[in-house]
């Protein structure tokens, strides 16, 4: 008799070979990209004498070479995947931004906690800036906002609390647009203080080019600079550094 399907016993065979299964736990681990800009080269840079007749001595616009750099920062942009820009209302960062939107086709959020710095030794009082609704009717690419501003810069300001201001406003841009990679175009202390709020109060602050780009990521929390004041994009990236502050 062969015994085939059998055992010994008679009993039929119905119980498989035990299978090991092997769990894999694969775990995905979030991460978010910032971009920070400082704007282009503004006008009373390129002309000291502007601010003595201009309409506006507080927020001047950008030169005719900052809106070239502007363009250049807007073709480096166009390849970064960016999601969302969000600028400080000043009249030469909304303009660095619409040039770099209008090459990538993106909208441009405006946020005053974005702002500068309402130093006493640079203002006398409030600084006079342009109303959000007269900048939206001047640059296409200016988007209305539903969302409340992060911050609301208050005059006068000291440096420990436009840092303070700044890194506020960076940490609830990163959580409103948690899954986006954002660029943000703001001054040279937008750029530190978003990085304090971020990164922490130890980062260096080496100063930072006109039109420059900084790269800060987080992944399952924790935020670390990858890349810091980059002027590649410039044709003039190599004297961009003479002005820092």
């Amino acid at each position: 008799m062969s015994w085939g399907m059998f055992g010994k016993r008679g009993a039929r065979r119905t119980a498989a070979a035990p299978i090991v299964v092997l769990f894999i736990s694969v775990v995905t681990k979030r991460m978010q990209t910032l971009w920070l800009a400082r704007h282009a080269n503004r006008q009373d840079f390129a002309d000291p004498n502007w601010a003595a007749t201009a309409d506006w001595p507080d927020d001047p616009g950008l030169s005719p070479d900052g809106v070239e750099q502007a363009r250049q920062l807007g073709r480096r942009v166009d390849a970064l995947d960016v999601d969302r820009i969000v600028a400080s209302p000043y009249l030469r960062t909304v303009q660095t931004a619409h040039h770099v939107a209008t090459t990538t086709g993106h909208g441009v959020l405006l946020e005053p906690g974005l702002g500068e710095w309402l130093n006493d030794d640079w203002f006398d009082d409030v600084p006079k800036t342009r109303a959000l609704t007269a900048l939206a009717d001047r640059f296409g690419s200016v988007l209305p906002s539903s969302a409340p501003p992060c911050r609301e810069p208050a005059y006068p300001e000291s440096r420990h609390r436009a840092l303070a201001r700044l890194g506020a406003t960076g940490t609830c841009l990163a959580d409103r647009y948690a899954d986006e990679t954002l660029l943000l175009v703001g001054h040279g202390i937008t750029v530190q203080g978003v990085l304090h709020g971020l990164v922490g109060s130890d980062v260096p602050d080496p100063g930072c080019p006109l039109a420059s780009l900084t790269k800060v990521a987080r992944r399952d929390g924790d935020w670390t600079v990858s890349l810091r004041n980059d002027t590649s994009h410039l044709e003039n990236g190599t004297r961009a550094p003479d002005r820092l502050a």
